[in-house]
């Protein structure tokens, strides 16, 4: 029983964390339609569930995500895309919320001069935890790997990983994946994602990226 929890609780971590990759994702109708047909709403819950959140925070989690229920897909896609854009795309370095690890901290941590997208001493650890565990960026070249649809992408791995190992028997391994979650999470991930979920509830009070950033900061408390 202890194991079949055990690999319950990866599982749901890894898919919760592949949720919040695709959520903060430039949107796409996909996306949109799930928060019209309630689909992303019960995935929601039942990952959060699964990842050790509490009952009652994971019900809370999905009854906000379930405001746009019944609405066009469409419609909506097009709103969350101006939001996206306003909220992390604004060029000229008047980037309200960064979408990248290096350059929020640069920003939260009033350094001066604008933030470096490549080659920071940030990605570059990002960069290398990732090939250690066996992962390349998928747009390396075109994209920072300290965005935050990557680094959860890759907390999915990692917790993907584990739970293979744990349904395997092989605890050697499940404990090897389970501590570079944990490293990745102490490193990179509690270093800016529960502030870039605050400010994302700040800057889009009533549109659906404030209620996926309450799921964002719901799954990083069950996860770490």
């Amino acid at each position: 029983m202890e194991r079949q929890d055990g690999v319950k609780k990866a599982v749901g971590r890894a898919d919760v964390c592949e949720l919040l990759a695709s959520a903060f994702s430039f949107p796409d109708e996909r996306l949109a339609a799930g928060l019209c047909d309630g689909a992303l709403a019960a995935d929601a819950e039942a990952c959060l569930r699964d990842a050790g959140a509490d009952e009652a925070v994971a019900q809370e989690v999905a009854d906000g995500l379930r405001a746009w229920a019944g609405g066009d897909a469409a419609e909506l896609c097009a709103r969350m895309r101006k939001t996206y854009s306003r909220l992390y795309l604004a060029p000229g370095g008047r980037t309200p919320v960064f979408p990248y690890e290096s350059a929020f901290l640069h920003v939260e941590r009033e350094l001066p001069g604008i933030p470096t997208l490549f080659r920071s001493p940030v990605t570059l650890d990002v960069e290398r935890q990732m090939r250690e565990a066996g992962v390349v960026a998928k747009n390396g070249r075109k994209e920072p790997c300290d965005s935050v649809f990557e680094e959860f992408e890759f907390l999915s791995y990692l917790f993907a990983k584990q739970a293979d190992a744990l349904s395997r028997m092989a605890d050697d391994e499940a404990v090897a994946w389970g501590e570079r979650a944990r490293t990745f999470a102490r490193d990179h991930v509690l270093a800016w994602l529960p502030q870039f979920m605050r400010r994302t509830q700040e800057l889009a009070d009533g549109e659906p990226y404030a209620a996926l950033a309450v799921l964002g900061a719901a799954a990083l408390e069950a996860i770490v």
